[in-house]
């Protein structure tokens, strides 16, 4: 069969795609392949399940543009298709000298996007919202929220296969070829042709745009994520999300805490390169992404950086070393201890990389005649999903 558009990837980026082409465009043959058994088996189902309020994005950047939307777009679906969401509020506590100084930063760029209900408050209303968070002032976000990613992303499969989107599971693309004024993909010994060709590949986007000579400029290094789960006992000391002052110079956030669906609370996470791109744990080693890694001039590039080795380290301690974990925790919870906290899960970042060994902070795509590459739809990508998918949509059919 020949297709009208093909998508490779169904994390949460691919699904939205697929739900938001399918809708505009209801008599299309559309088919996303995926290489694992099921949706959100990396990235968009391993995260932390937040639902960003969007005051930490750089103003004019698509990410501050589609957050705040993409909240409020979130939490309306959430609640019509029955996805589990919890609308808990975020709180940013300033612990050291300049933090406050962040604080008044991200509050700017919150109200310049738009962020409803965002506010300065000192150390008397912080005790009064979280009692056992440290800080001498906060800012404080109504709309941050939590929500089930994996059942996010399985909603909008479920609503694309609605419109008559297909899936295929267990396709690994092996290779694309341009065919006429389309493609062929291989995947896992068969042959898909399509009209127009969309890369949602998360980790892999790098990858499959490569195939087609696109992005060549840009590669993708992983940085891996570990969590702590707070025990039963002091599940109570942690009312929202709270969060430490981001260092706004790379797209981290630093170790946090966040209550779950489920009601446990989780510690985390930490940044740190992974020697694999589906990497989970410390000492599972991909050689082949780690060769990849270490082969590449823009790897080095990126951490012969000073200001990134200093950023790397701290980070690494964080892995190395569980007190030093336990040790930054601590700076936002009173009461914690280290027998409080147990592993937990791990996630891992597709972090774009451009050719001057810079992170790329903002959501970007390379639109290349019939071809759509996603390259980079890194946190808050999940927040921004909806919004997101109709702007990759639109511009798809504006090049008809």
């Amino acid at each position: 069969m020949t297709y009208d558009t093909l998508i490779v990837g169904a994390g949460v980026i691919g699904c939205a795609t697929a739900r938001a082409l399918a809708a505009a465009r209801p008599g299309w043959k559309i088919l996303v392949l995926e290489k694992e058994p099921d949706v959100a088996r990396h990235t968009s189902g391993r995260n932390s399940g937040v639902i960003h309020s969007g005051f930490n994005a750089k103003p004019g950047t698509m990410k501050s543009k589609f957050c705040v939307e993409g909240n409020r777009r979130l939490r309306e679906f959430c609640t019509s298709r029955g996805v589990a969401m919890m609308e808990v509020g975020t709180v940013v506590v300033a612990v050291d000298d300049g933090d406050e100084a962040v604080l008044q930063e991200i509050l700017r760029r919150g109200t310049e996007a738009g962020v409803p209900g965002l506010e300065l408050i000192g150390r008397a209303r912080l005790a009064e919202i979280e009692p056992f968070a440290q800080g001498y002032a906060a800012l404080t976000s109504p709309t941050g929220s939590i929500v089930h990613s994996t059942g996010v992303v399985k909603a909008y499969a479920a609503a694309a296969r609605d419109a008559g989107v297909n899936f295929a599971f267990y396709k690994r693309v092996d290779g694309i070829d341009v065919s006429g004024e389309g493609f062929r993909v291989r995947a896992d010994r068969e042959s898909y042709d399509c009209a127009r060709f969309v890369n949602c590949a998360g980790l892999q986007a790098d990858r499959i745009a490569h195939m087609l000579g696109v992005a060549e400029d840009f590669t993708i290094v992983a940085f891996r994520g570990d969590y702590y789960k707070l025990s039963d006992a002091k599940s109570h000391h942690v009312r929202s999300m709270i969060y430490p002052a981001p260092n706004l110079t790379y797209p981290f956030l630093g170790i946090h805490f966040t209550r779950k669906i489920t009601g446990d609370v989780l510690a985390g996470p930490n940044a740190v390169i992974a020697f694999g791109r589906e990497s989970y744990r410390a000492l599972d080693v991909h050689l082949r992404d780690t060769i990849g890694m270490i082969a590449d001039t823009r790897f080095w590039k990126m951490i012969s950086a000073k200001a990134f080795r200093t950023l790397a380290w701290g980070q690494l301690k964080t892995t190395l070393f569980r007190r030093e974990f336990l040790r930054q925790a601590g700076k936002l919870l009173r009461g914690v201890e280290a027998g409080d906290f147990t592993c937990a899960q791990s996630g891992n970042r597709a972090q774009l990389v451009n050719r001057s060994g810079e992170l790329v902070e903002d959501l970007l795509i390379d639109f290349h005649g019939r071809s759509t590459h996603v390259l980079n739809a890194v946190s808050p990508g999940l927040t921004c999903s909806l919004p997101f998918a109709d702007y990759v949509v639109s511009e798809i059919l504006k090049r008809e």
